[in-house]
């Protein structure tokens, strides 16, 4: 897809029409929820304000975070990537060789984002299911994402070097719920009969299993921020379940620990290792610093590619 100005900016824009519709969707299932529970309940205090038939099913999956997590990890997502989307959409970054492999998977994923948004919203077991399946199609579109923006790879300038990290908070958030909502569309397809005494080690067991992966996915990518999410997902499981399924609570509760510790370390480092490239030059920076021909051969050639466009605007 080519990096024009047309496609950049068509990107911008049917992402935040795709945020909007996906977060006017799930208010309007809140709203309904709300309602209902009210007047069932006489007001009392709800878990999650989702239709009737996902609320059932999370009563019975142990591994689904307290409503607050969802809230405050996809609030922080939404805002981030919709900053990094209108970054790639200005005049300046026409050029830039990430964004221009990025455009087709934002397209993938945005408009899976839509889907999920539509089924999510919708009360009954079939919405249930195609929103799973939906977030499972989602997570290699993100990932494929992450990588063709060169994360955990390459080096870039600032602001893009920050803009990013809302994209690896997106891959772990969706790789973490995709683990949580496999139990949620086996439960509803009833091949499951839920058992407190045998599922509550088995859950835990699977958030441990959770946690290395998410590890070591981390570790392959170079980038510690993928982990962050996963520290939202166990505390918010933490705290959910710390009374009423304890060995789910509490193992969530150490997890969420570990990661903290471990993020406390890496994210100031920002990597795990160094990057297999070369630090990608600032183009306006490179016209400043004097000539590519006193640089390292490498580095000269990425500045000569870099100042072209900045050379065509002076010789217009």
């Amino acid at each position: 897809m080519k990096n024009s100005s047309f496609w950049r900016i068509a990107t911008a824009a049917f992402a935040v029409g795709s945020i909007i519709y996906t977060t006017v969707s799930s208010s309007r299932a809140r709203q309904e929820s709300k309602a209902r529970k009210e007047a069932e309940k006489g007001g009392l205090a709800y878990e999650y304000d989702v239709p009737e038939e996902y609320e059932q099913v999370f009563e019975k999956n142990m591994i689904v975070p307290a409503g607050w997590a969802f809230g405050a990890v996809w609030s922080t997502i939404y805002s981030g990537l919709t900053a990094l989307l209108v970054h790639q959409a200005l005049p300046s970054q026409e050029h830039n060789p990430r964004y221009e492999k990025a455009l087709p998977w934002w397209w993938a994923s945005w408009s899976l984002n839509a889907i999920f948004g539509r089924f999510f919203s919708e009360n009954d077991p079939r919405s249930i299911v195609i929103s799973d399946l939906t977030t499972k199609f989602n997570l290699p579109a993100a990932l494929a994402l992450h990588q063709s923006l060169e994360i955990g790879k390459t080096d870039v300038p600032s602001p893009e070097k920050y803009l990013r990290i809302p994209v690896s908070l997106y891959a772990g958030w969706l790789t973490a719920a995709t683990v949580v909502g496999t139990p949620n569309t086996i439960l509803t397809l009833n091949a499951w009969k839920p058992d407190e005494e045998r599922d509550e080690p088995i859950s835990a067991g699977i958030l441990a299993t959770t946690a290395l992966a998410g590890y070591f996915i981390a570790r392959r990518l170079n980038d510690p921020w993928y982990m962050l999410p996963f520290v939202a997902g166990f505390a918010g499981i933490a705290s959910r379940q710390w009374s009423k399924e304890p060995i789910v609570g509490q193992t969530a509760g150490a997890l969420a620990t570990v990661y903290a510790a471990l993020l406390a370390y890496w994210l100031p480092k920002g990597k795990f290792h160094d990057y297999d490239n070369f630090v990608v030059y600032d183009a306006e920076a490179e016209v400043l610093a004097g000539p590519v021909e006193t640089r390292e051969p490498h580095q000269a050639e990425i500045a000569r590619e870099r100042m072209k466009p900045i050379e065509a605007e002076g010789l217009d």
